[in-house]
Parts: C-alpha cells; structure tokens; sequence
C-alpha cells in the first residue's frame, strides 16, 4: 500500500528546506582555502561568480599582509606588518574602513547579477568591521549559493553562520586537497540548479 500523498509531502518539503547552499572551506592557515576557491570559480566559470579573494602579500617569502581582490580583478591592501592602524590582529594592523569601503561594494555589486557568491574570508580581521558582519547575515538569510572560506578557531558571528543548516563546512587538508575539487564542483552545480 503507499502511503497517502498529505504525509509525503510534507517530508520532502523538509528535505528541500535544508539542501546545502553555502559551501565553506576551512584548515589550517596556508593549507590553500583560497586557492582553492579560485580553482572552483575557474571550474564553475567566473562569469558566474562574483565576491572576493584575500591574497597573501609577500616580501622575500615572509607574509607580510594581506588584499583584498574582487572576482573580476581589482585589489585594495587591507592588512600590513607595517600599518600604523591602532586595530591589530596578530602582528598585521588592520585597515577596517579600507576594507568595508571596498568587500561590501563589491558583494553589493554581485548579488544581484551573480549566481555564486564569492567570500574569502570570513575571518577575525574581516569581523572587526560591523557593516560586513550585517551584510554577511543578509547574505546566509536570504538564499544565495555561497563560496568562501572561514577559519578553524571560534569567533562567536563566525560560528552562527559555521551552524546554519544551509551550510556545508569542508576540512581542507594535506589527504583531500588536490581530489576534492571535483566533487564541490558538483556540489555547488547541484545547489544552483536547486536555486532556480
């Protein structure tokens, strides 16, 4: 006998209400999260994205700061050993309005036109900025594919959005790296159709 269609229904609708739409890479630092990210907007098709990288700067091999790059290419420094900013994370000083005036721009820019939003990072020095942390929140209310990054530590506004039932946290490590790209691929392929 099959069961009658009222109860089928309901079950499914349940289903489809916590289908993984947000895919966030986390790891140890320098385990390659963001190149990673760039490796999936290059297979997914870059037309299609829209968001930012963060991008390690470097002199002599030391890391030395950090920019803030949009999908479409442009940059702006957002953290140097040698900023005299007074906000301070680690040894990096922090240009927090530098940062808003650009992250927010570009995420503004994209959601409306682009199908995957592009996120790296949500991190310790990007939730320093209190307008990133709202629109960060608008963006996993509403029902956008996401890509990004976050870190492995706890920080209170990152872990609300780690435990959203949208998202799906993947470990990067020295095992999965370099095999892993094909299965997000289809992952994140699988949400977009679902978001249509």
């Amino acid at each position: 006998m099959n069961p009658p269609n009222d109860k089928l229904l309901p079950r499914l609708d349940e289903e489809c209400k916590h289908t993984k739409t947000a895919f966030l890479l986390t790891g140890k630092p320098r385990m390659g999260k963001s190149t990673m990210v760039k490796k999936l907007v290059n297979a997914i098709g870059s037309h299609l994205c829209g968001g930012f990288y963060t991008e390690e700067i470097t002199n002599s091999g030391e890391r030395i700061g950090f920019r803030c790059v949009s999908v479409s290419g442009e940059s702006v420094e957002i953290a140097n050993v040698e900023n005299p900013s007074k906000i301070r994370v680690g040894r990096y000083g922090i240009d927090v309005n530098q940062f808003e005036n650009f992250a927010i721009q570009v995420l503004e820019d994209a959601l409306p036109v682009k199908k995957v939003i592009v996120i790296d990072e949500i991190g310790f020095m990007q939730m320093l900025s209190a307008s990133f942390q709202k629109k960060i929140q608008e963006i996993f209310s509403g029902n956008h594919v996401v890509l990004g990054t976050v870190p492995v530590d706890s920080h209170p506004e990152i872990d609300k959005i780690k435990y959203t039932k949208s998202v799906k946290i993947i470990d990067l490590n020295e095992h999965n790296r370099d095999s892993i790209t094909a299965v997000l691929v289809k992952d994140i392929l699988r949400a977009l159709d679902s978001s249509r």
